[in-house]
């Protein structure tokens, strides 16, 4: 149990990381560009003869030079892109006026380009696509930070700039000194690397270095099992591992076909077995870390409906290869649950295979297949033999073993996680709601405004496929019968579980959506209250919440209209309860809206009703049928001689005024006596029955 919590706590820090939060943000950013990339250069070079033929045809060749300008244009710019989203999310995090803002942004990328060489002799513009990208990491990061600190150690001084001078002028002047001190570290830590390694720059040092040791140790199984072990490690640390090793592959493993044909042209056995298309056919199935199996693993086994969305969107692209929806989207980088399985799929896939191979079970690769050719057809075009297909099924199926447990402990994680966020979400709605302080939740900061924006789209959903159910909270008079209920809103969550129905209320109004959420639960009161009342004599009255934003549309009149069917509700009347603590503009617009829905069968009702000069007007123009005493005077009324007086007014004003008064929050039988002593003789609370489903409010009813 310690070691569970232990790790728990930590992952939960792993997440908070500001570092972590702005390479996970900036990579997300920068699927739209990655996908674009990916679906072009998959259109280019899909592996059938007569697409390729027709492509190379169509226009004359235009249509792929079109698929090549949108690969050169986001692979071929990759690196820019993600200093920019980096530095974005890191200043957005750490931001506390315009110049932090955009100041980190602007200093990563001037740095970026001085880390590169950008434009000096030996650049290679490579760098500014997938190989720039630890370079990209460390000037997004790296730059804005020291941005930030270097405008930490001047905010406190005077301006240079002149006080009547333009806003944005001021904000852009302010940027030059903490930018002028980045800039020039970085061009000194790079001057300082191009003067004792004679490279272009920073980034040219780090691919040399890569590229150094794998040619050192040649085309063997150790150098293989090295590749597969750095391109899965820097995937998982959000750097694009095997495009970072493209020319270790280009100038070592990619060959090694091209030897393997020149043997068999030969006559000779081809003995190559570390090739590049030997890894890109049975061990980075569906892209680094095997991803493929990782989209199978969560479609078997995790039980987040979420993941299962995920897996729908990501499984096209993976079949291609292509594995950054799943990667960046679930997400795998900086996952400490699935950091081992991520390493230990490819490299189990990799012993595998290469021991099939080298037993002779499997062929090697004879044949140069492109990297976006799907699993199975690989296989066989790579070797020639149905053995390379069902290689890749046992590796899959290895693969999907490993992933599993992990898979199953990230779920559950995650849930633990959802519900802490959940609890502190909902904290602070009831704050809100205790001091009458307005907050807008889809606003807040971090992980809570996360959740309730995430809140409104799952609201949606279930608005849409009919999720969300009421509940009936009986009501009773003073000899004991059930005379009417109070429908209750309830939504069952599929992580979260049953939510706090004010959070539900509140995210709907933010949303735009309580309009049509209390049309729905009004209209399924009505289809309810026909079940209920069938065959009973008394007529059991339902009474169902309504906001006073909604009570006041003119709109609600024509919706109700619309359920009045058969004179129903003209001798069953639903009751529409509209709070006391949200005010309700009285004016003749407002009396004719009351009067419609009077007309059109339903019943006016005040909740939490107290003897306020507000309250008091409600009852002038006889429009309200219903009160319902407010919490705080039925819990106060054995304690506060005061409850009891005000209790006995609003009895005699509901005598002389015609209107029915209900006590809610009866939870003992004393409370319930103190009440019937002075008049109230209409109860509702755990008492008698706390909320119940339809189902067993009927059971009850008829067991009366």
């Amino acid at each position: 149990m310690k070691t569970q919590k232990q790790g728990v706590s930590r992952f939960h820090t792993i997440e908070k990381s500001v570092m972590i939060k702005s390479i996970s943000g900036g990579l997300v950013m920068l699927i739209p560009v990655v996908m674009i990339g990916s679906f072009s250069l998959l259109l280019r070079t899909l592996p059938i003869p007569a697409y390729q033929q027709f492509i190379t045809w169509v226009f004359g060749g235009a249509l792929v030079d079109l698929l090549q300008f949108f690969y050169n244009a986001t692979f071929g710019m990759l690196s820019v892109f993600l200093t920019l989203t980096v530095s974005l999310t890191f200043s957005r995090q750490n931001s506390d006026t315009v110049t932090d803002t955009y100041g980190g942004p602007i200093c990563a990328m001037i740095c970026f380009f001085i880390l590169t060489g950008v434009l000096s002799d030996g650049f290679d513009i490579k760098s500014l696509g997938v190989t720039g990208m630890f370079t990209a990491l460390f000037c997004g990061v790296g730059a804005s930070a020291l941005y930030r600190f270097a405008l930490r150690l001047r905010r406190d001084r005077r301006n240079i700039y002149s006080e009547n001078a333009d806003l944005s002028y001021n904000n852009a002047v302010a940027v030059i000194l903490p930018a002028v001190l980045v800039i020039f570290v970085f061009a000194l830590f790079n001057y300082m690397i191009v003067r004792v390694f004679s490279v272009s720059g920073f980034n040219a040092l780090f691919i040399q270095a890569l590229d150094q040791l794998f040619l050192e140790m040649g085309r063997t199984f150790w150098s293989g099992l090295l590749y597969v072990f750095l391109s899965s490690l820097m995937w998982f640390f959000g750097i694009h591992g095997s495009n970072i090793l493209e020319s270790v592959s280009a100038e070592l493993f990619a060959p090694g076909v091209t030897a393997n044909a020149a043997a068999v042209a030969a006559g000779a056995v081809p003995t190559e077995i570390a090739t590049k298309t030997f890894f890109d056919c049975f061990v980075l199935m569906g892209g680094c870390g095997s991803a493929l199996c990782l989209l199978l693993a969560v479609i078997l086994f995790s039980k987040r409906k979420s993941n299962q969305k995920l897996s729908r969107i990501a499984a096209v692209p993976i079949l291609f290869n292509i594995n950054e929806i799943m990667i960046f989207g679930l997400p795998v980088i900086f996952n400490p649950i699935l950091f081992i399985p991520f390493l230990m799929t490819p490299i189990l896939s990799y012993l595998t295979a290469y021991a099939a191979t080298a037993m002779g079970a499997v062929p090697v690769t004879t044949t140069t297949v492109e990297w976006t050719t799907p699993l199975l057809l690989s296989g066989y075009l790579s070797t020639g033999s149905i053995s390379g297909s069902v290689l890749q099924v046992i590796n899959l199926i290895l693969g999907i073993g490993i992933y599993a447990p992990f898979i199953c402990l990230f779920d559950r994680e995650r849930i633990k996680n959802a519900e802490r966020y959940m609890d502190r979400l909902v904290s602070t709605l009831k704050e809100s709601e205790k001091t009458n302080r307005v907050v807008v939740l889809t606003e807040l900061s971090g992980e809570c405004g996360s959740l309730a924006k995430g809140l409104v789209f799952d609201l949606k959903q279930a608005m849409t496929e009919g999720r969300l159910r009421l509940y009936y909270q009986p009501q009773y008079d003073n000899n004991g019968r059930c005379i009417g209920a109070e429908a209750l809103l309830r939504w069952e969550h599929e992580t979260y579980g049953m939510l706090y129905p004010p959070l539900v209320i509140k995210i709907a109004a933010e949303a735009g959506l309580l309009f049509d959420l209390e049309k729905k639960i009004i209209a399924q009161a009505v289809s309810d209250s026909r079940l209920i009342n069938q065959g009973r004599g008394q007529k059991l009255k339902l009474s169902v919440n309504v906001s006073a934003e909604t009570i006041q549309d003119a709109a609600l009149e024509a919706f109700l209209t619309t359920l009045t069917s058969e004179g129903y509700l003209k001798e069953n009347p639903i009751y529409l309860e509209v709070t006391e603590q949200a005010a309700i503009v009285q004016t003749e617009n407002t009396k004719r809206i009351f009067e419609k829905i009077h007309a059109a069968g339903f019943r006016l009702a005040i909740d939490d009703f107290s003897m306020g000069h507000t309250s008091l007007k409600y009852l002038q123009d006889n429009s309200f049928d219903m009160v319902k005493l407010d919490g705080s005077l039925v819990n106060g009324i054995r304690t506060n001689p005061r409850s009891r007086d005000i209790i006995s007014s609003i009895i005699y004003l509901s005598n002389s005024l015609g209107f029915t008064v209900v006590a809610e929050y009866v939870e003992d039988e004393t409370q319930r006596a103190a009440l019937e002593d002075i008049g109230c003789l209409y109860y509702q609370g755990y008492l008698y029955s706390p909320a119940l489903p339809l189902e067993d409010l009927i059971k009850r009813c008829k067991a009366e």
